[in-house]
């Protein structure tokens, strides 16, 4: 599969080439200004509130802006050296008028590990595009429950590009713990309502580039995906038009028949 033309922007061309990157985003579709603002400056006040906050980076579902509280917004940023793989095996409750048990495989990210021996074009990206927001620290249990089985990593703010406006020398994200990790298997499927909501986030953000390289630059798309869609397992999922789900099908099908990793 081609990779993604996002794929040019190296980690040398710093912010300068990830803002060349998602200013044109303010013109995009599905309501994108409303969740954005101004592009130019990112809110400013976000990120100077005095009640202690901290900062985090969603790289899956948070990235959609229906899986988050009403009053959190959120922005493009890029993170380097890590890479996005299904590898964390949950079990949970669904509330659909009954309970429901059941066990998946949702996102996780782990330092990159590149084949020193694989040739350019098959070299996976050294970085993950998806968003940082603020959380109260006060809300912050809310959240620690939301992503229960990962450990929240703190990281430098230097290893992501981040917005302006962001004055924050540390950056949070959830990373699985060792009791929760795992592939993707017929005992902890991949769900593809979580597959059709983290896609949908990934369009109305960074546009079709952004759910190609979503895809490109995630790891473990051989694990089993349980089709839920009649019936969604996911507590967050979303509905999609009949194009949007052809579109993601064509995207998983394509990577999982080329044997990608």
């Amino acid at each position: 599969m081609s990779k993604d033309p996002l794929n040019t922007v190296q980690p040398s061309e710093g912010a300068a080439g990830f803002t060349a990157r998602i200013q044109p985003l303010s013109a995009a579709p599905n309501g994108l200004e409303a969740e954005q603002g101004l592009r130019s400056t990112f809110d400013r006040d976000m990120f100077d509130e005095k009640e202690q906050c901290i900062t985090y980076f969603g790289y899956g579902s948070l990235v959609n802006r229906a899986t988050r509280a009403s009053n959190e917004r959120a922005y493009p940023a890029r993170l380097y050296g890590w890479q996005r793989v299904w590898g964390h095996r949950v079990s949970a409750t669904s509330h659909h008028g009954e309970t429901t048990n059941y066990r998946c495989c949702s996102l996780s990210i782990q330092k990159q590990l590149n084949d020193p021996g694989a040739t350019p074009a098959r070299q996976e990206p050294n970085y993950i595009d998806g968003v940082i927001a603020r959380v109260r620290l006060s809300e912050l249990p809310m959240l620690d429950e939301r992503e229960s089985g990962y450990d929240r990593v703190i990281l430098p703010a230097s290893d992501l590009t981040l917005p302006e406006s962001c004055s924050a020398s540390e950056i949070h994200v959830y990373v699985s713990d060792a009791a929760h990790s795992g592939p993707a298997n017929g005992d902890y499927p991949i769900l593809q309502s979580y597959i059709d909501c983290v896609l949908a986030g990934y369009c109305d953000l960074f546009g079709r580039t952004g759910m190609q390289h979503f895809v490109d630059s995630t790891l473990g798309w051989q694990g089993t995906i349980l089709n839920d869609r009649d019936r969604p397992l996911y507590p967050r999922a979303v509905q999609l038009s009949s194009n949007q789900l052809t579109e993601n099908d064509a995207l998983v099908n394509t990577k999982r028949a080329a044997n990608d990793p």
